[in-house]
């Protein structure tokens, strides 16, 4: 530190207060008892399982009503005084704060699913540092008391969305101006804070992160000193049942005016002020044993606000418990054998079975050899699966040709057709041929006949119900009509199979100079 006239200010920073001056500096004295707080750390409410965040929870009918908290936080090089002469070079001139043991001590109450209220107090178990005065330059630093008490904390937040998945933190806490000026631990100004969180738990992983903000911090009037806006995270991984570890960092911006020694009267009335930081990413092991909750936290600090340590560690206790027990869900009605059919409507309770319509049969096992859904008792054909019919000799037996006519009640079993003979109407299958009637004609250069595709569809459904046959060779007749007007009715017969599901691997198409124009004729390819 150089001790000369020429000094352009004395400042006191990192992590605690500040100093400017100019001039002589000895027609004024400051002494640095009061505007300094070195307790910054904003606990989370007892019942979050994180330090600093707000939390997930999953409140239902097991509304947590009550929670009590105690955290140890032990800080190292919390408040230093440094000087800063006209070169801008820095030296450590004390450490009034070099060692901190703080217990803060909260509680909650959630009187609702969705609202929580809590207090929390810091105390002052230790608080020691350098014993030495140093009135040069008009700067008077003292050593803190060993013990004090902070500023009381009373937080209400809202859980608008409460959810393990989502939980979206809204409310605020007012600072109570309680707490001792001679430990460094209140600066006698009532604060209030805004705090809006997020928060989720999935699986082997939970975070969430919790903003505080000082609406004075954003403006410059008197009063603002102090004033924060702060983030704290909090990010684990469940290692065990009981263990979860993470990371939980933090930070914050505060606003700080200076104190001025010197000579000039208007730097006296506006003194200098700054944006100091505080940033701590802590490492942290946190357990749960049934309602009791234990943490430990510990990590480097960075920054020039008051409270900023070198190291910070922080172990934490807390007790969740109250709540209301879960209503126990109604009893269902019996259903001994597992059937879906309420023991009052089954005919048969320790027999599983189907709802059948019948209440006589209903929940009966009945047997069904083939798996086609239909009793044995009912099925024509009991060994081979088959279709409904109303008719008792059909129903049950199989339908090869898919047209819904079991084979019993179908003319043609391997010819789709409609109900009631089960036959195609206009193109039949006569040994390698199909037998057209009447034949596929065009009305009008390449438009089919209404007979002529349906006489086309017909084909392609009978090829597609006997996979066996191969494949069917249509032919065209192309004698005396031109080429275009042959391919145009060639691409008509063709959309038609295609749009028929028939592979075109199953038909081909034959121009014939041979056959009168338009003439149709379709037979199987072996």
């Amino acid at each position: 530190m150089r001790a000369r006239k020429g000094w352009a200010g004395l400042l006191a920073l990192a992590l605690g207060f500040s100093l400017a001056g100019s001039s002589s500096a000895q027609e004024n004295k400051a002494r640095l008892d009061e505007g300094i707080r070195i307790d910054q750390l904003q606990p989370a409410s007892p019942e979050s399982p994180f330090l600093r965040a707000l939390g997930p929870h999953e409140k239902g009918a097991n509304t947590i009503e009550f929670a009590f908290g105690l955290s140890l936080d032990y800080g190292m090089g919390l408040l230093k005084a440094v000087t800063i002469d006209d070169q801008g070079d820095e030296t450590v001139a004390a450490t009034p704060v070099q060692n901190a043991l703080l217990a803060h001590v909260g509680g909650s109450i959630t009187p609702l699913p969705w609202l929580t209220v809590d207090l929390a107090l810091p105390v002052g178990l230790y608080v020691g540092g350098d014993t030495a005065a140093f009135d040069k330059y008009g700067v008077l630093v003292r050593p803190p008391e060993t013990f004090g008490v902070g500023d009381l904390r009373a937080g209400l937040h809202f859980r608008p969305i409460n959810k393990k998945a989502f939980t979206f933190i809204a409310g605020g806490r007012f600072w109570a101006p309680v707490g001792s000026t001679t430990s460094y631990l209140s600066d006698k100004k009532l604060r209030a804070e805004v705090d809006l969180g997020v928060a989720s738990e999935k699986g082997s992983l939970r975070w969430g992160c919790t903003a505080f903000i000082s609406p004075l911090f954003f403006i410059a009037v008197p009063g603002s000193d102090g004033e924060r806006i702060a983030l704290a995270c909090a990010a684990q991984y469940k290692a065990a049942s009981f263990l979860w570890v993470g990371l939980e960092p933090s930070f914050a911006m505060f606003n700080q005016t200076h104190a001025y020694v010197g000579s000039d009267s208007q730097r006296q009335d506006d003194p200098p002020s700054s944006i100091d930081l505080q940033i701590e990413p802590l490492a942290s092991v946190r357990m749960a044993f049934g309602g009791m909750q234990v943490g430990v936290s510990a990590g480097p600090g960075f920054g020039g606000a008051a409270g900023s340590p070198g190291f910070r560690g922080v172990l934490s206790l807390a007790y969740v418990g109250g709540g209301r027990p879960a209503p126990l869900p109604p009893k269902p009605p019996p259903d001994r054998d597992l059937d879906k059919i309420l023991d009052a409507d089954d005919a048969c309770p320790d027999e599983a079975g189907p709802d059948n319509a019948d209440p006589k049969e209903r929940g009966c096992p009945s047997s069904d050899k083939d798996g086609d859904g239909i009793r044995d008792e009912e099925d024509a054909c009991p060994q081979s699966p088959g279709v409904k019919h109303a008719s008792a000799e059909a129903n049950g037996c199989p339908d090869v040709d898919n047209d819904q006519l079991p084979e019993p009640v179908d003319k043609c079993p391997t010819e789709p057709g409609a109900a009631p003979e089960g036959c195609p109407k206009y193109a039949r299958l006569k040994g390698d041929s199909f037998e057209i009637k009447p034949p596929i004609r065009f009305s009008r250069g390449d438009e089919l006949t209404p007979e002529g595709h349906a006489a086309l569809e017909e084909i392609a459904a009978t090829m597609r119900a006997n996979p066996k046959i191969e494949q069917v060779s249509v032919s065209l007749g192309t004698k005396g009509v031109s080429a275009d007007l042959s391919d145009r009715r060639a691409q008509a017969i063709i959309f038609v199979l295609r749009s028929g599901s028939l592979d075109s691997n199953r038909y081909e198409l034959v121009l014939r100079d041979d056959l009168r124009a338009g003439t149709v004729q379709a037979r199987i390819i072996k």
